[in-house]
């Protein structure tokens, strides 16, 4: 016997506050079914599954449960069906297993500011502490996003919490001490989405190993309450299974991942982020970007300015990053908009996010090392329409990508190859509609000519003043103009990129599917 079956069997006969009721204990092939049909591994609503239809749905749960895949009902799969965990379920079908052993995301919010409510307490705490303990949790979640939740005692709540035992007003009695440990249920129209219910025949504790700890309950289960699956990650509070009492409990990267794929990254601004301009003025842009509706996006770390195409920046502009692309964090390092899918990507440190327009897509963010050759923390992205290729700067180097083989192998080279570009790097690049590409550093921001290959005349112009408007009564000024120069010829100009190139990008989205 492994030494984690071991561990597993000591643990479910160890916990004597935990010990399964009788009725709730798996202990044959019927009830194993039974189980798989509960957590989403098994559809059981045609009768007994087949042999074939059994081993399937025990790899699938041996697989989310970190333990062997035999395909068999062993004493490990056994250990692991009675061991106390959440109500809800793992899979919403055998596909799900396809995804990487990362956080799951369900429903959520259409707001941030989400309010709360505690029908009743256990008794096994001090009704102060169960307080305490509640809000705790439920603020583990907004420290990492940008959710605010506020507690009321009178009047409807988006999140009601209750404890209850056995059959209690929804279609998921609780199973007595053990087994079942909660449940909540996302966020809906319906009357009880959101809502969160502990099953009060558990004998919940704080800061102790003894019987079940509450706070490891609660902020799982008002994970649920936002929108979150079940994680396959052993070590994330999104995992299904009680892992007992943890000191200074915190969410796993996993969990903080999951949540801001939902509602953003927490905006509070530290010290060396940039205030948010209130005045039609950004001093740098560190992010440019299109999208498939044609709007252009200048940010720096906290937010941006959105330009349509008649070159008006709408009202309500600079938002907050996640409040225009919801899930997407702060701080990011580059976006590239890529023509050939209509996608829209953006890169943070080692991972990557993909968007049509302001909707992100199901199942980001991914891994950066899906970019084969692609160094984690770049400094911009863009497409050139000299090649149509896909070029990457980080630092003083940039990259050259072809999609569905990777950077190529005698990349990177030295930035100062393209002509009038500063040589130590540059914050932030795209191409925009007139098929020039744009680089910014600082303040500054430089048209570089894709055709003659290098920096076009009278640059660098002051990015404020020419793409945000600054210092002049209309807001927006066109980036062909400025107070502090003429108008450089050939905006109007568009440079097409070689059939060749417009054929391969084409044919690389079609049959590579882009990342």
């Amino acid at each position: 016997m492994s030494s984690r079956l071991i561990l597993l069997a000591l643990w479910s006969f160890c916990m004597v506050t935990c010990c399964l009721a009788q009725n709730s204990t798996v202990e044959t092939e019927e009830e194993a079914m039974a189980y798989l049909n509960k957590y989403g591994y098994l559809d059981m609503t045609g009768g007994m599954p087949n042999t074939e239809e059994r081993r399937r749905a025990l790899e699938y749960f041996q697989r989310f449960a970190n333990i062997t895949m035999t395909g068999v009902l062993d004493d490990e799969t056994l250990v692991m069906m009675n061991t106390p965990r959440c109500g809800m379920v793992d899979m919403n079908s055998p596909a799900d297993m396809m995804r990487k052993k990362r956080y799951a995301l369900g429903s959520r919010w259409s707001k941030t500011e989400l309010t709360y409510k505690i029908i009743n307490r256990t008794p096994d705490l001090p009704a102060d502490e169960v307080d305490r303990i509640i809000t705790e949790s439920i603020e583990k979640w907004a420290d990492v996003s940008r959710l605010t939740f506020t507690l009321v005692t009178s009047g409807d709540a988006d999140i009601l919490i209750s404890f209850a035992a056995g059959s209690h007003g929804d279609d998921g009695p609780f199973d007595g001490p053990g087994g079942v440990l909660a449940h909540a249920y996302y966020p809906s129209s319906n009357a009880i989405g959101g809502d969160a219910h502990f099953d009060e025949d558990e004998d919940y504790t704080d800061a102790s190993s003894r019987g079940i700890n509450m706070e490891w309950v609660a902020v799982h289960e008002f994970g649920h309450s936002l929108g979150l699956g079940h994680s396959q990650i052993e070590g994330a509070v999104m995992y299904p299974y009680y892992t007992g009492y943890v000191p200074n409990f915190q969410l796993n990267s996993d969990d903080i991942a999951g949540i801001q794929a939902h509602y953003g990254e927490n905006v509070g601004e530290p010290e060396d982020t940039p205030p948010t301009p209130v005045d039609k003025c950004m001093t740098s842009i560190t992010m440019a970007t299109r999208t498939l509706d044609g709007s252009t996006y200048l940010g720096n770390a906290t937010h941006l300015y959105r330009r349509l195409t008649d070159g008006s920046i709408p009202d309500g502009y600079p938002k907050v990053i996640g409040v225009e692309f919801p899930g997407l964090p702060t701080a990011l390092d580059a976006a590239l908009f890529y023509p050939p899918n209509g996608k829209t990507y953006f890169f943070k440190g080692s991972q990557y996010w993909r968007f049509r327009n302001q909707r992100m897509d199901r199942g980001f963010p991914r891994p950066l090392s899906d970019w084969r050759g692609l160094p984690n923390d770049i400094s911009s992205a863009f497409i050139w329409s000299r090649n149509g290729q896909i070029y990457f700067t980080k630092g003083d180097e940039y990259y050259r990508y072809y999609p569905g083989y990777g950077v190529l192998s005698y990349y990177p080279q030295p930035l100062s190859q393209w002509d009038g570009l500063p040589s130590d790097g540059v914050d932030a690049a795209f191409q925009w509609t007139n098929a020039r590409t744009y680089f910014f550093k600082g303040s500054e921001y430089y048209r570089f000519n894709d055709r003659a290959v290098t920096v076009d005349q009278g640059y660098p112009i002051n990015t404020a003043t020419a793409w945000l408007g600054c210092d002049s009564d209309q807001l927006v000024v066109g980036p062909t103009s400025s107070p502090t120069t003429s108008p450089a010829a050939g905006d109007a100009v568009v440079l097409a990129p070689s059939m060749v190139a417009v054929l391969f990008s084409t044919i690389a989205a079609v049959f590579y599917s882009f990342q």
